[in-house]
């Protein structure tokens, strides 16, 4: 019987190699994950209101400024165009006379730097280096001359979300879409506990 005895160089000679050849074989077996996809809106996800009015009509006074921190005029499509299609979804005139007028004064998307940490554990981190946030601000007005019945509510909403440092561009996009939606998500909530207050402008 013969007994091999290998050295302790040797040895870790060949540790070492077998660690790099499984380090290659288990890269070759990891396949990147596909960049995800930026959310797109459904306005056929929130339920119609029958409001007592004969049309609707939509107003957009909010200018985009064009400069920094604000970016939804590189957005596809912008807040503004979110919001008209769900009130065009959800407020649904179905009345003989009357006029619900929602007033958008606000549709902002920005996105602002935040200050990171310079701590040694921070530094081996992936730290969230920018956040994006929503705000919508609007006006609905209710004028119905049948009975001389009428109301107005302000609905507010806004949203946010942190990116991190590694970000690409596509998880930029992704972010800021998500966001947008989450912001209309809180506008339909709010817009109908505010509609709600109006006496007898729902219809069955």
């Amino acid at each position: 019987m013969r007994v091999f005895v290998m050295s302790g160089a040797r040895l870790l000679s060949l540790l070492s190699m077998m660690f790099i050849v499984g380090g290659m074989l288990s890269g070759c077996a990891t396949t990147k994950a596909p960049p995800a996809v930026p959310p797109i809106f459904d306005a056929s996800d929130y339920q119609a209101l029958r409001l007592d009015a004969r049309k609707l009509q939509l107003i957009e006074n909010w200018r985009m400024p064009m400069k920094p921190p604000y970016i939804e005029h590189t957005l596809e499509p912008n807040m503004s165009g979110l919001i008209i299609q769900w009130a065009s979804r959800v407020l649904i005139p179905v009345g003989g006379s009357g006029e619900v007028i929602l007033d958008i004064s606000q549709a902002s998307v920005s996105l602002t730097g935040l200050e990171k940490s310079n701590n040694v554990v921070s530094l081996f981190s992936n730290q969230q280096e920018s956040k994006i946030r929503v705000d919508i601000k609007a006006r609905l007005m209710w004028i119905q001359p049948i009975g001389n019945k009428q109301g107005t509510v302000e609905i507010v909403a806004s949203a946010s979300k942190t990116v991190p440092e590694t970000a690409s561009p596509n998880d930029y996009d992704v972010a800021a879409k998500q966001t947008m939606l989450d912001a209309i998500a809180k506008l339909d909530r709010h817009a109908r506990m505010k509609i709600a207050e109006i006496p007898r402008i729902i219809l069955p």
